[in-house]
């Protein structure tokens, strides 16, 4: 494994401080280019980042698979299907389209890519090719989020958050259901689950150890503290158009209690 199993090992900072490096290059220097050209770049780094993992994934495990991919290795985490968004704002054209995937994508891309950089997976600690496409491809939709942010070509409204939110829930609880159906029902002696297929981390948390997610008091904790992180973490994102709302019905309050008057 070219990554160390700790996390935050020598290898990792020294990743961690390349990606960010980049990523911050990405913002200063491509922060003019035009939305679409945003988005024909991650398109094809979405493609090839994939394209490296199926056939890594393929190849690793032809023995025991004979040409499948790991259940565990679909793209059904949320900077996966990432691409698909990627793909819809390429082939449609349309405004209300594109404001509500981009509201939805920038946090999104921004929390659950650098969640992915901080807290590398298993997908991260394979061969070299797979740890440069993992860290690639999470540093890429991190700089997309980033320049949404800074572009004059699209604003963060209070639209958008509700719509982010209610794109969020629907989305956490399909997984619950998408993991249920691919699980294959393997237990352990004590008959506890041993698969890992954990799609969007609503089966169990990323990694064991966090302080705050975490299963040490069962499922539904777990699953409650996971929901309260992602509307922080969403509304954190949103703050500014959020101020900007109750600002906005406070003085239409204050207007119209002068007319009143």
């Amino acid at each position: 494994m070219f990554l160390e199993n700790s996390i935050f090992g020598s290898f990792h900072i020294i990743v961690l401080v390349l990606c960010i490096a980049l990523i911050v290059a990405a913002s200063i220097f491509l922060r003019n280019i035009k939305f679409n050209t945003a988005v024909n770049i991650m398109l094809v780094i979405g493609v090839i980042s994939e394209s490296i993992k199926v056939f890594y994934y393929i190849v690793a495990n032809e023995s025991t698979l004979n040409g499948y991919l790991p259940k565990t290795d679909l793209p059904f985490h949320l900077c996966s299907i990432q691409i698909i968004f990627f793909a819809v704002l390429k082939l449609f054209k349309s405004e209300k389209v594109k404001n509500v995937l981009v509201s939805f994508m920038i946090p999104t891309c921004l929390i659950g890519g650098a969640g992915a950089l901080f807290l590398p997976t298993h997908s991260a600690r394979n061969a070299m090719i797979v740890t440069i496409q993992y860290f690639m491809y999470h540093s890429g939709i991190i700089w997309f989020a980033i320049y949404n942010l800074l572009s004059k070509e699209f604003k963060l409204t209070i639209d958008g958050y509700v719509s982010t939110l209610i794109f969020l829930f629907i989305t956490l609880f399909v997984a619950i259901y998408l993991n249920s159906w691919i699980y294959d029902g393997r237990v352990d002696a004590n008959g506890v689950a041993t698969n890992s297929i954990n799609f969007m981390y609503v089966v169990g948390p990323p990694v064991e150890g966090l302080p705050f997610l975490n299963k040490d008091h069962g499922w539904l904790v777990y699953i409650l503290r996971y929901s309260l992180f992602a509307v922080t973490a969403v509304t954190i994102c949103y703050i500014k158009p959020i101020i900007n709302f109750f600002k906005t019905l406070k003085n239409k309050k204050d207007d119209k209690s002068e007319k009143i008057a």
